[in-house]
């Protein structure tokens, strides 16, 4: 714990002075003496916890120079085989919205209306509207999307959305 000593400082004079030093043990475990906490300490224990795991820093790797070489040709490697990745998903992305937006244009010079319908052309809003909605149809929110796994209430095919 803490331990004092002398100091000898060569200035014609000798000067005793408490020296305070800390050592660090193995931390005890304090299960069996304290009561256990209860479900809501716990769960704020557990929050805290979680926020100062982001703070926290690995440990820096002391490798040979031959390791560091190989760490640092497989982090390189990993770099640009991620930045690969992120080029193509923005190539496919871009290409995604252009051909929308051809299939728009399309939809435009075939038909009008539903190129209305579909949220192309101005947005007409009601001026005096409380919640100023907008005017064209989309896909309403309360149906559940299609996915691969059942759902946990039955589809319900004869939707019709609520009438304000």
């Amino acid at each position: 714990m803490l331990s004092q000593s002398k100091i000898k400082i060569t200035d014609r004079s000798l000067i005793l002075q408490p020296l305070k030093v800390f050592a660090r043990f193995k931390r005890q475990s304090a299960r069996n003496e304290q009561v256990p906490l209860s479900s809501a300490t716990q769960k704020i224990v557990n929050q805290l916890s979680v926020l100062s795991a982001s703070r926290k820093q690995p440990k820096l790797l002391r490798l040979c120079n031959e390791d560091l070489i190989k760490h640092r040709t497989i982090m390189n490697a990993w770099k640009l085989f991620k930045q690969k990745q992120q080029q193509k998903q923005t190539e496919q992305l871009r290409l995604q919205y252009e051909s929308i937006y051809n299939a728009m244009e399309d939809l435009k010079m075939t038909s009008p209306e539903l190129f209305k319908a579909a949220g192309g052309g101005k947005v007409e809003l009601e001026p005096n509207s409380a919640k100023n909605s907008k005017k064209f149809t989309t896909f309403p929110l309360e149906m559940r999307v299609p996915t691969d796994y059942p759902p946990n209430k039955p589809w319900i095919y004869a939707y019709t959305p609520p009438k304000n």
